[in-house]
């Protein structure tokens, strides 16, 4: 179990793939005898992008270099898989403790376990880490806000332990009471999970394993790297071992977009010295375009993690041949006033800027209509888009007392919950005597038990139900800035995850029904179940709600895009628009040679949008300034282009 092990982490957006993905190149290229695994814990994955190969749901070796396996975690396939071990077990333990039916236990471990693609990942990692098969684990991670989720895990994985402990002591617990009988058993399964407990929080705290945080010299993307940094040291006591400075320009010859871009690299250097004091930082020059298939890696790796050149541009340039430039046409922002307003995307096309720049047209167009925006990313970054603090509760933003902005941590929000219902259920319990005290008591320690375990998804359900309360105010109309693709669509499937989490806790209630406090409580949770219905039939609805997609006309975001666009259909979801964002215009490319290589692999990827997305996709050009504050925003909003 001493393997190293190398996260990379940070914002959406900033290339952590590209730099993971080269860094393990770089490594098997470098020690051809030894074996390296690379893996993606991000629910929208880019690996297969990245080395343009089309992967399995398992290992799988690339070609050329045979000492790197790469894999894609598909999280429900993997924990399907390893609940397939322990599932009767599990099944008997769980219906032999409780009144809970087979049917319900299958139920509870399909969908109520806590993080699903993040549990998953570690057992991958801990299966890895225990075959002894390879000399390092690089780990390409989800953005930030879900991979903070990734380190606490373990904890969360030790309460569903507590859970199944407890769960399969009830009747230990009556004949106890009754017979004066302690009986202690040993139960295969829960010991089997409390070593891969240990065994993971060795793995993630031994001296061999680094965390490589990855950052852009955007504001957005710096202030984010700090307070993940400390972050990670106060929750879980991890430091950051390398700081990846990405996608930057240091060499801008005569054109003035790129003089401006070194620049913000000299002021982002100053900020990564002063903020990482002493950690060592690398710096990754942007080519004009994606760094994709094994050639084009290996020279990045060797460029970023040796200090090597760049390496010809040749090897960034787009192999099809240069595109007629599209037509656009000159549009409004939309600005129609609705109860609701989605915005979601790849991490790092914008997201938070499209969001405010959403709400803006609108508070401007109906001065009478109240506007809030709110972000249930976990890692959000309304704060910068405003150049404000923003907290959980509402606040004003640019002086406009109908302009709101929170950034909700729905966790909080729901500890907030079960901690009441706890303390509820508590104080409720009078003393008694006999066989019903004890079946009381231990029903409490059970439902107790299953409120500590965080629902999946709880990062945006319980945001959107704290969004429920805020739609009361009349009139008021609120956008929600998501979380990136993977973790937002995971939103848009969990009411009937939450469903079945709820009746689990109406069965543990319904047994005490002539319980006062079994019955407010049960009327508590039903009212989840109720909500949960209300949300699905409210993003349905296209006269209350909106949704719009934010998205680079760039390859890698270009595909996650269609993968997003056809699981929304799926789901019977139909976006309003699709964002592009950051177009260079033919001007902007001024015979710059990096730029010039952008604008042509924009071009492959707006020609196929206008095909695709006729009349349905809108450009906004690639402003030479950070767009935040209110003259970031009337700059934002001022145009628009329609792609025909």
């Amino acid at each position: 179990m001493g393997l190293p092990l190398t996260f990379f982490v940070g914002k959406g957006g900033v290339g952590k793939t590209t730099v993971s993905a080269a860094y393990a190149v770089r490594l098997a290229a470098k020690y051809p005898k030894k074996r390296f695994v690379l893996l993606s814990t991000d629910p929208a994955h880019s690996l297969a992008d990245v080395f343009e190969l089309k992967l399995s749901k398992e290992l799988q070796k690339i070609p050329r270099l045979p000492n790197l396996q790469v894999w894609q975690v598909d999280a429900e396939h993997r924990f399907k898989e390893f609940l397939q071990e322990y599932r009767e077990e599990i099944a008997d333990l769980v219906e032999s403790g409780t009144f809970l039916s087979r049917q319900e236990v299958d139920s509870f471990l399909r969908t109520t376990l806590p993080g699903l693609a993040e549990m998953s990942a570690l057992l991958t990692i801990h299966d890895l880490l225990e075959s002894g098969k390879y000399d390092e684990i690089v780990v390409d991670t989800a953005p930030i806000g879900h991979t903070m989720q990734l380190f606490r895990i373990p904890d969360q994985l030790a309460r569903f332990l507590e859970f199944l402990e407890l769960s399969s002591k009830r009747d230990a617990v009556l004949a106890a009471h009754f017979a004066g009988v302690a009986t202690e058993t040993s139960i295969p399964v829960l010991d089997r999970w409390e070593q891969v407990l240990t065994d993971l929080r060795n793995a993630l705290s031994q001296r061999g394993s680094r965390l490589v945080m990855v950052t852009s010299a955007e504001k957005f993307s710096l202030e984010e790297s700090k307070r993940t940094a400390a972050q990670l040291k106060d929750e879980s006591n991890v430091r950051i071992h390398t700081v990846v400075l990405n996608r930057v320009v240091r060499r801008a010859g005569e054109c003035a977009r790129c003089k401006l871009r070194a620049k913000r690299t000299q002021a982002a250097l100053q900020f990564l010295n002063k903020t990482f004091r002493g950690t060592p930082i690398k710096i990754g020059e942007d080519p004009g375009g994606p760094i994709v298939e094994l050639t084009a890696l290996k020279a990045f790796g060797k460029h970023l993690f040796d200090g090597q050149k760049l390496g010809p541009a040749s090897l960034f340039t787009p192999s099809a041949k240069k595109r007629a430039a599209p037509k656009f046409v000159a549009a409004e922002w939309p600005g129609e006033a609705s109860e609701l307003t989605f915005t979601l995307g790849k991490g790092g096309v914008g997201k938070t800027t499209i969001s405010s720049g959403l709400a803006f047209t609108l508070r401007k167009r109906h001065k009478a209509t109240p506007v809030l925006i709110c972000s249930t990313d976990p890692a959000p970054s309304l704060d910068d888009a405003f150049m404000q603090k923003i907290g959980s509760e509402p606040i004003t933003v640019l002086h406009d007392r109908e302009f709101l902005a929170c950034e909700l941590d729905a966790t909080v929000e729901y500890r907030r919950w079960s901690e009441r219902l706890k303390r509820q259920l508590s104080d409720s319990l009078q003393i008694q005597q006999g066989g019903l005290h004890v079946e009381l008591s231990f029903e409490h320690e059970m439902i107790a038990a299953l409120l500590d375990i965080v629902p999946p998804c709880v990062d945006e359900v319980f945001a959107i139900f704290k969004i429920f309360d805020l739609l009361a105010v009349r009139g008021q109309s609120v956008g929600i800035d998501m979380a990136p693709t993977g973790h937002a669509l995971e939103l848009l499937k969990t009411p009937d995850r939450l469903l079945v989490w709820s009746r689990l806790l109406m069965r543990r209630l319904a047994a005490h029904r002539e319980v006062p406090i079994a019955r407010d409580l049960a009327v508590e949770v039903a009212s989840i179940a109720q909500r949960a219905r209300e949300l699905v039939q409210m993003l349905k609805d296209q006269e209350h709600s909106r949704i719009f997609v934010v998205m680079l006309a760039e390859p890698m975001p270009d595909r996650e895009t269609r993968r997003l666009l056809g699981d929304l259909k799926a789901l019977g979801l139909h976006p309003q628009a699709v964002f592009i964002n950051r177009v260079l215009f033919p001007e902007d490319a001024n015979g710059c040679t990096r730029c010039e290589n952008a604008y042509v692999w924009q071009l492959a990827t707006l020609a196929s949008q206008a095909v695709t997305w006729k009349g349905l996709s809108y450009a906004i050009r690639d402003l030479p300034t950070e767009l935040a504050g209110k003259r970031g925003l009337e700059m934002l909003t001022t145009e628009l282009w329609q792609l025909e």
